[in-house]
């Protein structure tokens, strides 16, 4: 016993030295786009951008690895490069841009993550791709990693497509892994992939210690803002994530940060009135992370927040909090014959005299269990347990957020907070713990709690979820959000293969996702 127990000590010890001494970057990074020079032109000077973040960071500190966010280099299926594993700064086969980018990873000896289009040589007699029939090459969204020397060590080819009609989806999702010289084995995909259970999910059971995250995220409220997904996704794997989001406050992109596990967010942030931010891990010279909710929040009055529209979906259960009640125990049943999820909710609460002259939210809870549609891009198998934070005591009005926060008050704090419920066991569903304060962040994990357990009943294997939380007073979700994989179905419904009809369409529906996609920005420049 003493022997595994020395062990055990030996292990977490090793587990937490592999952090002590590294820095780590993720860059939210908005994008720059001139329409009056070429597409080549924009994605040199977005280039050279990159070039002047990684010598401003490695000026004063030895840096092991930068993340830049999906798509904000610029390249499209107009200036795609080909790729090899080998180094571009030694060769004369690549554009410029991606020689200067390989010479600064060298140059400054540190591991550059950047998300770009690669093109890839096909037979046009083997494939049912357009983009194979009618230029001979495959198009693929594509991460890059390039080590210390500059040398391409690997990639990544993007599976979980949003939207994307000028990429090709691979054949089959990629578990892509690679180790560093500092001794961190890492994995990484892209954006919309985080939603998903390949290559996420299964990409874990490779052991990496890691993940690499590029985004670009369109946040929704109430329960898929950015950094509210990003600490769900690492708090409920137990695994680290880097995410280095593209930032553009008019069509609500943005959302970085370091995510230690359930330890939560270690440093990050949304430049929430738009720009280029570096977020610094540097170990355990970090130090705590607190920021002002109510500073955040103000900041975050000129951001635009998409909403989920699968709330109009008549399979949700609701029912508005009686807040006057100190005490409160409730169960919700939601969905319907073939796919249902009962809730169970236990609150305690306080509330003081409501200002005439200020607006407050109505608090619903809500129980679903369906499909949503992810902007009639993809479908997507759901399951929700949550309070969720509403303009009035309409389903309509959640989702929503009052235009000017320092017109806001916050009569209810919730003293305690638990919601649990029991999910049919099954490789094909997940569970996350999800929450969301008024600065459209995530509760800090150390205030929070989340528990799992096997349960039996009638013979069927069912998980147990709980999720709990300290006292809140500026709360906009606290939920369990479950997807269930095995619902999910493409809901591409033309065949429209022009970029600017398509972000103009998708721009224009209501309750739009996340268009992790190349395709918005190029309208939007």
């Amino acid at each position: 016993m003493i022997f595994l127990v020395i062990c055990l000590c030996i292990l977490a010890f090793s587990e937490a030295s592999k952090w002590e001494n590294v820095t780590i970057a993720v860059v939210e990074y908005k994008l720059l786009v001139n329409s009056s020079l070429e597409e080549s032109e924009n994605v040199a000077q977005n280039a050279q951008k990159y070039i002047e973040i990684v010598k401003n960071v490695t000026k004063e500190r030895k840096l092991d690895l930068i993340v830049f966010p999906e798509d904000t280099l610029y390249v499209h299926r107009e200036t795609a490069i080909a790729i090899q594993l080998d180094n571009p700064c030694d060769s004369d086969s690549y554009p410029q841009f991606m020689k200067d980018l390989s010479c600064a990873s060298r140059s400054s000896q540190t591991y550059i993550v950047l998300n770009l289009v690669e093109k890839v040589k096909c037979d046009e007699a083997q494939t049912s791709s357009d983009n194979c029939k009618k230029f001979g090459f495959y198009f693929y969204n594509t991460d890059v990693i390039l080590d210390r020397n500059g040398t391409i060590v690997n990639r990544y080819h993007k599976y979980n497509l949003f939207g994307e009609r000028t990429m090709d989806k691979p054949e089959t999702p990629e578990e892509i892994v690679f180790e560093t010289d500092f001794g961190i084995k890492f994995g990484i995909f892209t954006c919309f992939d985080i939603l998903f259970k390949t290559p996420a999910q299964e990409l874990l059971k490779r052991g990496v210690d890691a993940v690499i995250y590029p985004s670009m995220w369109y946040s929704e409220l109430p329960f898929l803002a950015a950094m509210q997904t990003q600490q769900m996704w690492a708090n409920r794997h137990n695994i680290t994530l880097l995410a280095a989001g593209a930032n553009n406050v008019q069509v609500g992109s943005g959302g970085s940060g370091v995510y230690r596990g359930v330890d939560g967010l270690v440093v990050g942030g949304v430049v929430a009135e738009g720009g280029t931010q570096v977020f610094l891990y540097q170990g355990d010279k970090n130090g705590d992370f607190d920021e002002d909710v109510d500073e955040l929040a103000k900041k975050m009055d000129g951001f635009y927040l998409q909403i989920d529209n699968s709330l109009e979906d008549p399979k949700y259960r609701w029912e508005v909090l009686n807040t006057s009640v100190r005490n409160h125990y409730n169960v919700l049943c939601g969905g319907d014959d073939e796919n249902t999820i009962c809730c169970h909710y236990s609150l305690t609460m306080s509330t003081e005299e409501i200002k005439p002259d200020m607006k407050h939210y109505t608090y619903v809870m809500v129980s679903y269990s369906g499909i949503r549609s992810y902007t009639g891009v993809y479908n997507g198998g759901m399951e929700v347990c949550g309070i969720i934070a509403c303009l009035n005591s309409s389903l309509s009005s959640c989702g929503q957020r009052f235009p000017n926060y320092e017109e806001i008050q916050w009569p209810v704090t919730f003293e305690s907070i638990t919601i649990s419920a029991q999910f049919e066991k099954s490789e094909n569903r997940t569970q996350f713990p999800n929450s969301l304060l008024s600065s459209i962040r995530p509760i800090d994990t150390s205030e929070t709690s989340w528990d799992e357990k096997d349960v039996e009943i009638n013979e069927t294997i069912f998980e147990e979820r709980s999720f709990t939380t300290r006292a809140q007073n500026r709360l906009l979700t606290f939920a369990i959000l479950g997807r269930n994989f095995g619902l999910d179905s493409s809901a591409d419904n033309d065949n429209d293969d022009d970029d600017s009809n398509h972000s103009s369409s998708s721009l224009s529906t209501s309750g739009i996702l996340l268009s992790c996609s190349f395709l918005i920005l190029r309208k939007i420049k």
